[in-house]
Order: C-alpha cells, then sequence, then structure tokens
C-alpha cells in the first residue's frame, strides 16, 4: 500500500466535508502559492489554467483570491469534479473565480491563458508543459516538483534534462512533499521542445 496517496485522500474527504477543514487545509499551500505568484505576472486580469485539481483544488481557488484572476481547473479523473466543484463552491471566493472542469491536460487548445499551472501528481507533466507552451500558446507554466525523498512516488514527474530548462525556479523549503516549483516561459520552446 502506497501511504502517500492514502492519506492525500483521506484529507480531501476531509476538506471536501468541512469548510473549516479546507481553511485550515490551506496553510499547507498559502506560503508555496504567494511564492509563485511573485515569480511570475498573475493579476485580476489574468486568466489561469490548472492541471490536476483533484477533489481539493487548493491552487485554484488560492490564486483567485490572493489575485482576483480567472482560474479554470481541469482534471482527468472524472469521480473528482462533483467533490471539487463543492469545494470551490464552499471556498466562498471574495475575487476572482473559479471553474472546474472534466479534461485532460493535452485536450486543452484554448488561447486565452496567461499562465498555466501542472500540479505534482499530474502524470505526463512533460508532454502537457510542451502541449501548454506550444498548442495553448501560455506565456508562462509553471511545475510543482517533489522533494528528492518522495519523488519516487510522483513517476509523472518532469526529467532532470527538462528541469534544468526552467527560466526560473521557486524552492520551496518549509514543510511540504513540494520541492519546487519549475517556470518555463514562451521563450524556452526550442530547449523544452529539443
Amino acid at each position: 500500500m502506497n501511504l502517500i496517496p492514502t492519506c492525500t485522500s483521506f484529507c480531501e474527504k476531509l476538506c471536501c466535508d468541512s469548510n473549516f477543514c479546507a481553511r485550515l487545509g490551506a496553510v499547507y499551500y498559502e506560503r508555496i502559492i504567494e511564492r509563485e505568484i511573485s515569480s511570475i505576472k498573475i493579476d485580476h486580469h489574468s486568466n489561469v489554467l490548472c492541471v490536476g485539481g483533484g477533489r481539493t483544488p487548493y491552487t485554484a481557488c488560492l490564486l483567485a483570491e490572493k489575485t482576483g484572476a480567472d482560474v479554470k481547473v481541469i482534471d482527468h479523473d472524472a469521480s473528482v469534479i462533483q467533490d471539487a466543484d463543492k469545494f470551490i463552491a464552499s471556498w466562498n471566493l471574495k475575487q476572482g473565480s473559479v471553474v472546474c472542469e472534466h479534461c485532460c491536460g493535452l485536450e486543452i487548445n484554448e488561447q486565452n491563458f496567461d499562465a498555466a499551472h501542472i500540479a505534482m501528481q499530474v502524470t505526463f507533466q512533460e508532454e502537457i508543459l510542451k502541449h501548454m507552451l506550444m498548442n495553448c500558446a501560455c506565456p508562462a507554466v509553471l511545475c510543482r516538483m517533489p522533494k528528492e525523498k518522495v519523488k519516487a512516488h510522483y513517476p509523472g514527474s518532469l526529467p532532470d534534462p527538462v528541469k534544468q530548462t526552467a527560466h526560473d525556479k521557486v524552492t520551496h523549503a518549509h514543510i511540504s512533499m513540494i520541492g519546487e516549483t519549475c517556470i518555463f516561459t514562451d521563450f524556452h520552446l526550442t530547449a523544452v521542445d529539443g
């Protein structure tokens, strides 16, 4: 039994059933999101795509709440969408908006996003990154990477040679499984595509 997905699933269930637990769970992501926001330009005029929101799309809700951006969050697992919609509704956003859809990151072809955010648990991160930069013309794509000690639990993460082509990186030193966020821009298409 893989302990990380089991614990994650249990915590997600709690957060979907209780707004108090959801807001408490946001503490885990808050500093991570703030550091990611400061690394690229996201504001109340921005349209952001979050790939891999799961049952509890914290990243999408916090991005909207902290910047006023309009956020579209997608997940390829149809079984999580109803819970994600419930989670978003209970969030009571003061600014920005979040909509959730059942979709795979490789199926998105819209070209109106100012940034895309790829969750750490997303499989095929490399393919989705290339798709976002080339087909969706995203000016910036953020990819969350696991810390080395938990990397084996995230086999779909970007390979090291691709991570090295990142325009910038935000390191997350506090207690979390997230090691860093790699930031890719449309100016680095050749390096990522090569």
